[in-house]
């Protein structure tokens, strides 16, 4: 009866929250353009697979706040022109395109559709992450780098991976970590990835001399992922997790 009586209590809890809570600034009006936007997301069933504010298909990510101040609309365009993964290429007009761009950006001005991680201050650029993360590590003596590895290093910066492939998280796309221990990080199997893409990763050509260097790379972030992880938090300015601050209900 105690469990029955909890469970009848936090459900009222949340029926509660959800129903009493409200927006707390005014949205802006959306445009005839963003309207446009709108329809074109109608007619082409988006929904099915992609999610506004959590609402659609799971086949895509959630496009809420897809385009946000630091992402370019020829990002989500080329995307939408050529296609990724499971997602097929679509045929859109210029102004069609122009005009679901604009909806998404409208879109992001109306809430936050995940909870926002836990943090304090600016992220790092996501291309130059490990980069400063291994110079911090470094420069701190924490540990040591090889050659090859450095070299690794300097092909994932060149290359942007860090783009995608966020340290120690998952990127905006549900990119995975590789840093995990479980990874495959052996030479043929990272050189056929590469070489023939993998899911929404498109063909990226490497030489073998680059591939046994981001090889060497991944393999020496492995060997000290404990010590880059809680490097990390500090060079992030991420907070340690608190269940206190975890925004349980956030409808904004």
């Amino acid at each position: 009866m105690r469990a029955l009586a909890l469970l009848v209590g936090s459900f009222c809890a949340l029926t509660v929250v959800a129903y009493s809570d409200f927006p707390r600034a005014a949205a802006s009006s959306i445009s005839d353009q963003a309207r446009q936007g709108l329809d074109v997301w109608r007619r082409n069933n988006c929904q099915v697979c992609h999610q506004i504010h959590g609402f659609g298909g799971f086949h895509g990510p959630d496009l809420t706040n897809r385009l946000t101040d630091g992402v370019l609309d020829v990002e989500l365009m080329q995307v939408i022109s050529t296609g990724r993964g499971r997602m097929p290429a679509f045929e859109f007009s210029e102004d069609d395109l122009d005009a679901l761009v604009a909806w998404l950006r409208w879109m992001d001005g109306t809430g936050q559709a995940q909870p926002e991680p836990l943090q304090e201050g600016k992220p790092p650029v996501a291309s130059m992450h490990f980069q400063g993360l291994v110079d911090m590590a470094t420069d701190e003596a924490l540990v040591s780098i090889s050659d090859p590895a450095r070299q690794g290093l300097e092909v994932w910066t060149t290359m942007q991976c860090g783009t995608c492939h966020r340290p120690f998280q998952k990127g905006l796309l549900r990119e995975p970590d590789l840093t995990a221990a479980a990874t495959d990080r052996s030479f043929e199997n990272m050189r056929k990835i590469l070489s023939e893409g993998l899911g929404r990763m498109p063909a990226t050509p490497l030489d073998d001399t680059q591939v046994r260097a981001l090889q060497a790379f991944l393999e020496w972030v492995a060997l000290n992922r404990s010590v880059l992880a809680e490097l990390n938090l500090e060079f992030t300015e991420y907070e340690p997790f608190s269940w206190s601050k975890l925004p349980w209900f956030e409808y904004r």
